[in-house]
């Protein structure tokens, strides 16, 4: 990571940080407190050895006794107090980057969805904000505590003896070098290690989703090999990430020893001369070691940091990705009547290869139009459009005489209801989930949408009816169950602009007939845009419009372009022979 960004994304974690002002401003406080009474220790140690005990003065020695106890008692509590506000300041803090960031989620593109692994999304929800939480509970207590220890007591060592203070900080520039030098390393392979986090996170989800494929088909071998080939790479980039974090403790081990060994070797000879004491030197060994725990710690917070810093960069880049609804129209509620013209459109996901190509054609408000071609045609894709979910290259779509781009994706997509092929239900309530298409509905809306979609009779069968508990996936359910639970939910919904979308293709013929009654209720008074595989379910489409790589080849009714037997005579047939 470069420092610009390095330095970038820390002041991004402040900003979250400084919303919590007050506390932080309290912790300093606090931690300036507790190491004043910290420092003061070894001074204190140094005057009973020198003062009370040579002298056998008891005043003295209880004087020095009760304010060293009286210091260890505000140092501790002081620091149980911060360790508590910072723990709160911390997780307020990632509370509100979590917030962030399912909110920008919200309001990505589907483009984004469509290009990103599920579980490489999820790893910055869960291990990215992880790393963040574990440094920044301590950062700030960490920070202050380490400056002032190093001005308390350089002020303390300067005032005590020069020269032992010289013999002290002689070897801090090379332990600096060498947690600077280190420290590079530490950030390159954390960055590295984040990111193979998310990588075989993705692919562990990818995997379990189609574990029923692989294991029909007897990969687990071949899976089990591409997996352990980003694994091993994980395993790298931890080793390589915690092999440099832990150079810097023992690093500085041998520099400290040397240090100690040079400190009493000196001290011995200014105690020889007289020009010091032995309370001084043991005062000295003290604050020896408090000045390097701070740069311990500081070092130590430099290595997390740079964990802490990798993650976050992680978490701030999917933030900073342009929301869809970035200069967007007014929200302005429309009355769409459903009159729908694409003219000349044109688009293409990858440069160069365009899914359609110059689409014209207008649908009237309230017909029923089917979109049918062979796989990868671009029926799916001109839904997509249709939806905003992506933005035409060349050309327009108009409804009701406005450009699409003049009306506010909210209210766009508001006003078109979806049945998709796979239907997704929530693990909640049967009622809560038909509620989805309208929050505000009351109870008796839903049974009504319900018995509109013919949906009502196996719902009362249920144990506890609309209150039964949808499990994962809707796994309690059979896919025809699904399917009317969603015409249900678009019932309620009651969308000016109907698009179904292989609605029937996942289930049996038994259940398809009652599917298609729920959908005869559905599409009453509705511009409907059906795309099927299955023919023989759009005999009754006002039109059909024929797809082939990405071209209109033909228009028509079912008889119309029957009778024309070109191409979707050919595919009417060869599905009918099959």
């Amino acid at each position: 990571m470069k420092d610009s960004n390095m330095k970038e994304t820390i002041i991004r974690l402040w900003s979250y940080l400084k919303k919590e002002k007050k506390n932080i401003i309290v912790v300093v406080i606090l931690t300036i407190l507790s190491t004043f009474a910290s420092i003061l220790s070894p001074f204190l140690l140094s005057k009973i050895i020198d003062e009370a005990i040579p002298n056998a003065n008891y005043k003295k020695l209880l004087f020095f006794l009760s304010m060293l106890l009286f210091t260890y008692l505000i140092h501790s509590l002081f620091t149980w107090i911060t360790n508590h506000i910072m723990t709160y300041v911390s997780e307020q803090t990632l509370y509100l980057i979590r917030k962030d960031l399912f909110e920008h989620l919200e309001g990505l593109p589907l483009s984004y969805f469509d290009n990103q692994k599920k579980g490489d999304i999820m790893s910055r929800f869960t291990n990215d904000i992880s790393v963040i939480s574990d440094t920044l509970s301590d950062f700030v207590i960490d920070i202050v505590n380490s400056i002032i220890t190093l001005i308390g007591v350089t002020i303390m060592m300067l005032w005590m003896s020069i020269p032992l203070f010289i013999t002290v900080i002689i070897t801090v520039p090379l332990f600096f070098l060498l947690v600077y030098k280190i420290g590079m390393k530490v950030n390159r392979y954390f960055t590295e290690q984040q990111d193979n986090i998310g990588e075989i996170t993705g692919y562990a989800e990818e995997y379990i989703s189609g574990m029923k494929l692989i294991k029909s088909v007897q990969k687990e071998e071949e899976i089990l090999k591409e997996f352990q080939i980003w694994n091993q790479k994980l395993c790298d980039s931890s080793v390589n990430a915690q092999t440099y974090a832990s150079m810097i403790i023992p690093a500085n081990a041998v520099i400290t020893n040397i240090g100690n060994i040079l400190l009493i070797g000196v001290g011995a000879f200014l105690v020889l001369k007289g020009k010091t004491t032995l309370g001084s030197i043991l005062a000295f060994l003290n604050y020896a070691s408090m000045f390097r725990n701070p740069i311990n710690s500081l070092a130590s917070l430099f290595a997390n940091m740079q964990s802490a810093i990798a993650g976050a960069k992680r978490v701030f880049e999917v933030i900073d990705i342009p929301s869809e609804f970035r200069n967007e129209a007014i929200e302005i509620e429309e009355n769409i009547k459903g009159e729908i013209i694409f003219d000349e459109v044109t688009f293409e996901y990858e440069y160069g290869k365009p899914i359609l190509k110059n689409i014209s054609f207008q649908v009237h408000p309230g017909e029923k139009v089917a979109i049918v071609g062979p796989t990868g045609s671009g029926k799916t894709t001109l839904i997509n459009l249709l939806n905003r979910f992506y933005e035409v290259n060349i050309g327009n779509i108009i409804i009701d005489g406005k450009p699409i781009t003049d009306i506010s994706k909210k209210i766009l997509r508001k006003k078109i209801g979806l049945v998709l092929q796979d239907t997704y239900l929530f693990q909640t309530s049967v009622l809560e989930n038909i509620r989805y298409g309208h929050l505000e509905a009351t109870e008796s809306d839903v049974i009504e949408a319900s018995k509109k979609a013919m949906a009502h009779a196996f719902i009362h069968r249920l144990p506890d009816e609309y209150k039964s508990t949808v499990e994962e996936e809707g796994n309690n359910f059979s896919q025809g169950e699904r399917q009317l639970l969603s015409i249900a939910r678009t019932i309620l919904e009651d969308p000016k602009i109907l698009i179904l979308d292989e609605a029937t293709s996942n289930i049996d013929t038994r259940t398809e007939q009652l599917v298609q009654k729920g959908m005869i209720e559905l599409m009453k008074d509705k511009t409907c845009f059906i795309i099927a595989h299955r023919l023989s379910t759009i005999r009754d489409a006002d039109r059909i419009i024929v797809l082939k790589d990405g071209c209109i080849v033909e228009t028509g009714t079912h008889v119309e372009l029957i009778q024309k037997r070109q191409f979707y005579y050919e595919l009417y047939n060869s599905q009918f022979n099959n």
